[in-house]
């Protein structure tokens, strides 16, 4: 438990640190067309669905995650919960992991169809702070609506920046599973965090290569956000996600949900082996089936923050996983100061890779005035004598 003081001075210094983002960048965006703080509140309408029977969806889910749940006792302590993730599985998840495990599945739709909003997906998805009382309450102050705008202007701004400006704003658009909130942009409505998600599903497709046919590996997907725009344009690529029972029930909701035509696989319907990667679109396995992934089988592996959240005996276990499952790139977004192992330090060279670049994601620059997220590319060294490959050239 967190002391008191300790809290009060955290608090003061986040609201001295929105005070300097208000005057520092609030001039940024006062020309922009999308600059509307009527806008703000309309972000965050329910957007709940008709409601659908997921009766089967949700049989599946509630099977495979008790499956790994008795299977996640006996793995070693890499795979349990720890570090970052221990007080949110405490205080936001207790809920939803009751119904996973009584099979209620009635409960667990109600819990799904509004994940978004939802404690269930505590540190998948939304901003820092007290959302619910923020911005959900249907009255949001004139100073949360500035700091939200400027953060979700900042992160379009960016997503322009980066991808060249090659996509316009509906390539954005998602399904509205999970009654998402987020922002009208252009008149178009784009869930929270889906700018940061695309780009990432672009440079993992280019990345694939040319014929897009390929295996990605993810290491803690969230929510299934960047998979479903990495699935959506890349008919050809296959995906898997390894990650905690909790949150890759989420994800199997949610595209499960998203590509009710695809072939999907959950923990305990089959085993993962060359064979059956061949014949199936999407895989969610708990984290300790990494182990059984052949090597060199991905074209590319990817993790989002998640490392930078573990022990420091988790980060190597995962390192040594992942360094071997890929057999070209190996990417990451992750913390160079707030961790316990630094992301400079997580020793990817050790195992044959070579740095392409390390570059800093300023993805939450509109939220922080110094953002400690850097991405790192690394390239297998046996990869890169092969095809010629040089730092820079995957741009």
């Amino acid at each position: 438990m967190i002391p008191l003081a300790r809290r009060v001075a955290g608090r003061i210094a986040r609201e001295m640190e929105n005070s300097r983002l208000l005057k520092q960048r609030g001039r940024e965006f006062l020309e922009d067309p999308n600059y509307r703080l009527d806008l703000v509140e309309r972000g965050f309408l329910n957007r709940t669905q008709d409601q659908i029977d997921d009766t089967a969806i949700l049989e599946r889910i509630v099977r495979s995650y008790n499956r790994a749940k008795i299977a996640q006792k006996n793995a070693g302590t890499p795979f349990q919960v720890s570090n970052e993730w221990l007080p949110i599985y405490n205080r936001k998840l207790k809920e939803v992991m009751s119904n996973l495990t009584a099979g209620n599945l009635d409960n667990l739709g109600i819990i799904y169809g509004n994940f978004f909003r939802d404690p269930c997906s505590t540190g998948l998805v939304g901003l820092a702070g007290k959302m619910k009382k923020r911005y959900f309450s249907g009255k949001i102050k004139r100073r949360d609506q500035l700091l939200y705008i400027y953060d979700v202007l900042c992160r379009y701004k960016l997503w322009r920046s980066l991808t060249n400006n090659r996509y316009d704003v509906q390539s954005l658009v998602s399904p509205s599973i999970g009654n998402p909130f987020g922002f009208e942009i252009d008149g178009v409505f784009v869930a929270h965090g889906a700018d940061y998600k695309h780009y990432y599903a672009t440079e993992i497709s280019r990345l694939v290569g040319n014929n897009g046919h390929g295996l990605v590996v993810e290491l803690g997907g969230g929510y299934g956000g960047m998979a479903y725009y990495l699935v959506r344009d890349n008919p050809k690529i296959t995906y898997i996600d390894f990650d905690l029972p909790e949150n890759l029930a989420l994800t199997a909701y949610y595209l499960m949900k998203a590509f009710p035509e695809l072939s999907i696989v959950l923990y305990g319907e089959a085993e993962l082996d060359k064979g059956i990667l061949r014949d199936n679109r999407i895989f969610l396995m708990p984290s300790f089936e990494i182990a059984k992934m052949p090597s060199n089988s991905a074209e590319v592996v990817f993790n989002s923050y998640s490392l930078a959240e573990m022990s420091a005996e988790a980060i190597n276990e995962y390192v040594i996983h992942m360094t071997r499952i890929s057999r070209e790139y190996f990417m990451h977004i992750n913390h160079i100061k707030n961790s316990q192992v630094k992301a400079d330090d997580f020793g990817i060279e050790r195992y044959g890779y070579e740095l392409l670049h390390r570059k800093q994601a300023l993805w939450n620059r509109g939220r922080v005035l110094e953002p400690d997220e850097y991405e790192f590319l690394y390239c297998k060294a046996e990869s890169r004598k092969s095809v010629g490959v040089i730092p820079g050239d995957h741009r």
